[in-house]
């Protein structure tokens, strides 16, 4: 039969077996009348010479959703996703002989090694699939390949029978060992008929093809076919009937396969018995090779290769592997995340021996050895260590990492992250325990929810008394604020950037501070606070601090900050002051002598009894004091909850609470909240966490920041104290010499003040002239200026009155200026009779001397005016 007579779309499923061809209406797949083709799938098809319409009406049809797939295959989107199953292409179809329906599917992703998949050993897998049956057929093809044999029986002339083998082996019957099995039964329709074999183009240079061809066709033989032939395929490499009938224009389609038919020969290719074996041997040392370098599915490195390639190919399976689940980037180094005793994640440096467990852990480095046959053999071995060294310095190819927090995070935009796995937004592994994963909050809280938060928090942290209960005893209300305040943190501290230091002081022993700061470990972590006393030297505080920071710590507690003996405060640390105030920690590798930049993502706290905060840490710190006057501070039992209990028990709730607030705030624009002083370089975290308390309903945010600076600052303390001497004697507007007051010194006594770091003893007129010249600073509502010069040479001074002094003000270099009082008339220039002045001689004392110029009389310049002179 010619292309003429038998032109395109004549050749297709014969209109008497139709129905039988195109099995879709059992219940491996939905009914051909309503399957469908996603427009990619179609034109693959098409691609392969294959019309949309006829693969639908050959049971061909897109799987979108898993209830699409056919039943048995549904369990690829449990183990692999949606994402790389769907959507899929599926093939049905039905045997040969008995009819009993199959089907192949094709992932959107290939799934390892695998392209097709199809119903395992137990759910007849493929065998012999029906294409085109016809009643006595001028021949039978037997087509390797789905969609070759599809395009085939578009194009064939329709008096043949087409069946497809899945591939060029599939034809065969597993034993019940998993062996290679026995040709299928269902052969037994080649009895008595031509049959034409066509395997894929490689048959002349892949012996696995040409074998599997050869079998086929002795399988056939043996099932009494009356000939057996092979179609020599034109193409090059793997290609099969699809592509080469696609390849031409669709009028010389079906001469095309007439003619590979009508040429076909006893043997898939001329192969004589030494091309034969050089092909088996080759195929026999790649597969070696194969089964050295892909044990377990790794894939394998030849460690013979160029060494950058092979690093690069290395970091990229690393990356791709174990980037974001186990691999990081911290400070241009590779770390590895693992879990430790407690199964919380920590970060830890990765040396060499962990870099090769991780390599191997997802790749089969081997090199080439002599066989003995005087040929190669692959062998296993360990990466050597320049490659080490090369991927060790490849770490731009893992994700950064920023910390581990064991609570929901808030980004910067104040989504919440409530759902285990690395955080890309900012940089934090989420590792939840299982009663908080995937916690609601409200998207939108209303005042009611806004409310009941808050009332839960203040239950948690309630007063001493309140309720008839023991409870804390926070000095304030303010600390009371700061505690929660503390709390609230946590979550937000990947929004805020660097947070201040919470010192919980305990002003008597029994207090409950270290009960405190476990509360909020429990809560925030799930975890008992690690407690470890402050180291005493600032190389050791830093130490410590880059190994908590090391290890992605999400909160570092300090104890023991206040020396009882030597009354010495241990946080007068310049390692702890660089620490709060940096987004990244510098500081030197353990051991080594190269640096290191650390993220900061923790919460900071410290505790101790009476703890005096130096001057320098002042301005870094967030009070929480907890004072009491009860004589049975210690032995207190009558308590709401017991927290070691209650707080992991509600530790859902409690988080929930949090959320919900920040949350809110977020949710209403981010409203400020009124500041009575700004806290300089914990700005943002002011904003964010003023803001959620404030909305929130908590009362005296920070009330206690500005007493506590001032009575940490010596210096502020001491020249408040000193001024407010000096204006006893010399009242706001009054001018003095240095010399002035030192002679007042001398008066006063012991109630003379000095200023701050001098004896009077030590001072001269000089010397105090130069110190009132460099501290022009406010101390509470006074200061001392300059306003030039004094009679008879030397400097003026002024003491300047803001007006009634705050509680809790501090030293400040620019306050709002108020302007002195105007003094009153001056008198008329000159000495009055009997009029003496006062002088100090150069040893400080004081004496008076009669005036020596005489009155004057008239009117002074700035009485007369503008004159012309």
């Amino acid at each position: 039969m010619s292309a003429q007579e038998n032109p395109a779309g004549q050749g297709g499923v014969h209109e008497e077996t139709a129905g039988d061809a195109a099995p879709g209406a059992d219940s491996n797949g939905p009914k051909s009348v309503s399957a469908t083709l996603s427009s990619e799938h179609a034109a693959e098809l098409a691609a392969s010479a294959i019309p949309e319409s006829f693969a639908l009406s050959g049971g061909v049809y897109t799987a979108y959703v898993v209830d699409d797939l056919p039943e048995q295959a549904r369990y690829l989107v449990d183990r692999h996703g949606d994402d790389v199953v769907l959507p899929a292409l599926v093939f049905t179809g039905a045997e040969a002989v008995d009819r009993s329906p199959t089907w192949q599917v094709k992932p959107a992703t290939k799934i390892g090694d695998r392209k097709y998949i199809s119903p395992s050993r137990d759910h007849n897998p493929p065998k012999l699939t029906v294409v085109r049956e016809v009643a006595s057929p001028e021949v039978i093809l037997i087509v390797e390949g789905t969609k070759q044999a599809l395009s085939a029986a578009v194009w064939a002339p329709a008096d043949w029978t087409i069946y497809r083998i899945s591939g060029i082996w599939g034809w065969r019957v597993a034993d019940e060992h998993g062996g290679p099995g026995t040709p299928t039964p269902r052969l037994a329709v080649v009895a008595g008929q031509d049959v034409v074999v066509i395997p894929d183009s490689d048959a002349k240079t892949n012996p696995r093809v040409f074998d599997g061809a050869v079998a086929l066709g002795e399988a056939c033989a043996g099932y009494g076919a009356a000939s057996v032939r092979f179609a020599r395929l034109p193409g090059a490499g793997k290609d099969g009937v699809d592509d080469l009938l696609a390849r031409v224009p669709e009028c010389r389609r079906t001469g095309l396969m007439e003619s590979w038919v009508k040429s076909a020969k006893p043997k898939p290719a001329d192969l004589n018995k030494r091309e034969l074996a050089r092909l088996r041997s080759a195929v026999a040392k790649k597969d070696s090779v194969k089964r050295a370098a892909q044990s377990d599915g790794r894939p394998g490195f030849d460690t013979s290769g160029d060494p950058r390639q092979l690093s690069l190919d290395l970091v990229d399976v690393l990356a791709r592997e174990s980037g974001g689940t186990r691999l990081f980037r911290r400070d241009r180094q590779i770390v590895r995340v693992l879990r430790d005793d407690t199964d919380a994640l920590r970060a830890g440096d990765l040396e060499s021996d962990g870099l090769q467990r991780e390599i191997l852990d997802v790749a089969a480095p081997y090199r080439m050895v002599p066989d003995g046959d005087g040929g190669l053999r692959p062998v296993n071995v360990p990466v050597p260590g320049v490659l080490l060294g090369l991927v060790a310095d490849h770490p731009d190819e893992f994700p950064p990492l920023a910390g581990i927090s064991r609570s929901p995070i808030v980004r910067p935009d104040g989504t919440i992250a409530t759902t285990n796995g690395y955080d890309e937004a900012t940089g934090v592994i989420v590792d939840l325990s299982d009663d908080i994963v995937g916690m609601e909050v409200p998207e939108h809280p209303t005042d009611g929810d806004i409310v009941a938060a808050r009332a839960l928090l203040l239950d948690l942290f309630a007063m001493d008394g309140e309720g008839g209960y023991d409870g804390w005893v926070f000095k304030t209300v303010a600390d009371q604020t700061n505690a929660i305040a503390a709390l609230m943190t946590g979550p937000v501290r990947a929004a805020t950037g660097p947070s201040p230091l919470f010192v919980t002081d305990g002003l008597e022993p029994g207090a409950g501070k270290n009960i405190l700061v476990e509360t909020n470990m429990l809560l925030l972590t799930g975890e008992n606070a690690p407690m470890m006393p402050i180291p005493d030297s600032n190389a050791e505080v830093d130490k410590r601090i880059t190994a908590d920071l090391l290890a992605g710590e999400q909160l570092i507690a300090l104890d023991e900050v206040q020396d009882a003996e030597s009354g010495r405060c241990k946080l007068d640390s310049g390692a702890l002051r660089a620490a709060l105030t940096a987004r990244t920690y510098r500081s030197r590798e353990l051991g080594k002598s190269q640096s290191l930049s650390l993220p900061n993502g923790a919460v900071w706290w410290a505790l101790g009894n009476n703890v005096q905060i130096p001057a320098d840490m002042a301005r870094r710190v967030v009070p929480i004091q907890l004072d009491s006057d009860r004589p049975d501070l210690k032995n207190r039992s009558n308590f709401r909850y017991n927290l070691d209990n209650h707080v992991p028990a509600h530790r859902r709730e409690y988080l929930g609470a949090l959320l919900t607030l920040i949350c809110a705030w977020y949710d209403r624009g981010q409203p400020e909240a009124p500041r009575s002083f700004g806290f300089a370089s914990f700005t943002e975290w002011q904003r964010i966490v003023g803001g959620i308390m404030h909305l929130a309903g908590f009362k005296d945010f920070l009330g206690n920041v500005m007493a506590v600076r001032e009575a940490s600052d010596s210096e502020a303390v001491d020249n408040r104290m000193h001024l407010e001497w000096l204006a006893d004697g010399f009242p706001p507007g009054t001018r003095f010499a240095a010399r002035d007051v030192l002679m007042r010194a001398r008066i006063d006594g012991e109630v003379a003040m000095p200023p701050y770091g001098w004896e009077w003893d030590d001072l001269t007129a000089q010397k105090l002239s130069k110190y009132y010249g460099a501290h022009r600073s406010w101390y509470g509502n006074l200061r001392v200026r300059a306003d030039g010069k004094m009679h008879g040479g030397g400097k003026a001074f002024v003491i300047d009155e803001l007006g009634p002094a705050p509680t809790s003000a501090p030293a400040s270099s620019s306050p709002a200026v108020s302007v002195p009082p105007a003094p009153g008339p001056r008198p008329a220039a000159g000495a009055e009779a009997g009029e003496t002045i006062g002088y100090t001689d150069r040893k400080g004392f004081r004496h008076d001397a009669p005036r020596a110029m005489p009155p004057i009389t008239g009117m002074t310049i700035a009485e007369l005016g503008e004159v012309d002179l």
